[in-house]
């Protein structure tokens, strides 16, 4: 029977452990390379369509730049949750434990490191939603914890804040045409043509039973799309397809619990962000150091990384996750956040 708690035997259970389902993470990002060190290097693209140039057929060839990005090398801080194995732990019968035929000791602890991993594993999975909120609605990523504070602002100004009578709240605000210049926005910074507006419920409401909305859909002679709702997992409702400007609508109620223990929605209030098909963000992994043996210090490319450590003298083992995700866009002009509400 093999060591559960040796590391090769941990990093084959990690990498089978099931993904956590959150709509942002599936949808919008994709899982990066995991760099070879303690550092990543983060390219960001703000790219130019440029033209061939005319030359007189008796001159050279003419140097046409190549499009300008930024690249940073990065130390994402490590995210390390924990949980302890007590002796108590072990004793006591746990849920689901059959009163009549009881676990053994050694079948208890097997159970309950594969829970505190799948467990775990959802607390790294919240740390980057987190980590994407941010990025996404901010243009930047700020990580705070014990003994340490680092932020990486990448410059992100595609955002606006409705005001006064162009707030979707007011029957003579025009949603549809301030839409259409997001999105001419995006385009003529060439971004990604936006495909979807992504906003939290109460702004999607605003907008599908908007008088301008509502006008179009009775109109017979003029055709916009379907306005239709459809429910769908992880707290998605699709609200239909605006035809006129080419966007989906959907709405996305899913929260995270900050380090303050504060439920937050993932969405900030009365906001929407417009955004392209597939996953114009991705998460890159450091590599994560790790102790094999007594003084040999070995860095592990893999995006999770499990470790056991014994204290002999408190009779307690404890279970540590590690990695050290960093959210990154692929072209820093490919998406617009605007307050509405």
């Amino acid at each position: 029977m093999p060591d559960i708690y040796s590391l090769p035997q941990l990093l084959r259970v990690v990498g089978q452990l099931p993904q956590t389902s959150e709509y942002i993470l599936s949808t919008f990002f994709s899982d990066g390379e995991v760099g070879l060190t303690t550092e990543i290097e983060i390219q960001t693209l703000k790219g130019k369509h440029r033209i061939a140039p005319y030359v007189s057929e008796l001159q050279q060839g003419k140097i046409v730049l190549r499009d300008a990005f930024s690249a940073k090398q990065y130390s994402p801080v490590p995210v390390k949750p924990a949980r302890n194995i007590t002796y108590h732990d072990l004793k006591a019968r746990q849920a689901g434990e059959s009163l009549y035929n009881p676990d053994s000791v050694e079948q208890r602890l097997r159970k309950l490191i594969a829970r505190d991993l799948v467990e775990l594993n959802d607390t790294i999975t919240r740390r980057k939603i987190e980590m994407a909120s941010q990025m996404i609605f901010t243009g930047k990523v700020t990580q705070i914890g014990e003994g340490v504070e680092q932020e990486l602002n990448y410059g992100f100004s595609n955002t606006i804040t409705l005001s006064g009578k162009d707030l979707w709240s007011d029957p003579d605000s025009d949603p549809i045409k301030f839409l259409a210049g997001l999105r001419l926005s995006v385009m003529q910074k060439n971004g990604q043509t936006p495909r979807k507006v992504v906003g939290d419920y109460e702004a999607l409401i605003a907008l599908t039973r908007h008088q301008a909305i509502l006008k179009l859909a009775d109109n017979k002679g003029l055709t916009i799309g379907n306005i239709d709702t459809t429910l769908l997992p992880d707290g998605v409702t699709h609200h239909g397809f605006l035809r006129d400007v080419g966007l989906d609508l959907y709405s996305y109620t899913g929260t995270f619990v900050d380090d303050d223990g504060i439920e937050k929605p993932f969405i900030p209030a009365g906001t929407i962000v417009i955004l392209p098909e597939g996953k114009p963000f991705e998460f890159l992994y450091a590599a994560n150091p790790v102790m094999v043996g007594d003084d040999d210090i070995r860095l592990v490319n893999q995006q999770v990384v499990a470790q056991v450590f014994a204290d002999r003298r408190t009779a307690v083992r404890t279970l540590e996750l590690q990695s050290r995700p960093f959210p990154v866009p692929l072209n820093i002009e490919n998406w617009y956040v605007a307050k509405v509400l």
